[in-house]
């Protein structure tokens, strides 16, 4: 049996057979490990089918909306990977803008990468553009603490 799991660094779809315990795969195209989506210490993977139920979880979200063909895009994911890895109080999630129009539209997201920041299931604040470690952690404490 097998599953497609997108890539959170570069969005492809990679068609993933059932593995053993302790096995690992990576994506085909970046190379860049791969993991379930909502798996621990990896960003979420966001759809418009399934964004409402991410965002209204009770925890606080960073939503990327984001890219595969976007270099900041790229750029920063290594940092939203790290960030989900070092901070369980912040759920992360990554919404591909070209798969899923309806709910980046729904947020009026026309530059990317865009990060929404999401407390309560309500919108909190954002970041648009490439930026660093830093100052995504200062609009975590500023938007989401």
């Amino acid at each position: 049996m097998s599953e497609i799991i997108r890539c959170a660094s570069c969005g492809q779809a990679n068609r993933v057979h059932s593995l053993e315990s302790g096995q690992k795969v990576v994506c085909g195209r970046c190379k860049q490990p791969l993991s379930k989506a909502g798996a621990e210490g990896h960003p979420t993977v966001a759809t418009d089918a399934n964004f409402a139920s991410i965002v209204g979880g009770g925890k606080p979200v960073v939503v990327d909306f984001w890219a595969p063909w976007c270099g900041p895009c790229r750029t920063i994911a290594p940092v939203i990977e790290d960030l989900a890895r070092s901070r369980s109080d912040v759920l992360f999630a990554k919404l591909n803008v070209d798969d899923n129009p309806l709910t980046a539209s729904r947020f009026k997201v026309s530059g990317i990468p865009t990060l929404v920041f999401f407390r309560g299931g309500q919108e909190s604040g954002r970041v648009v553009g490439a930026v660093g470690r830093p100052q995504i952690e200062t609009a975590i404490g500023q938007y989401l603490q």
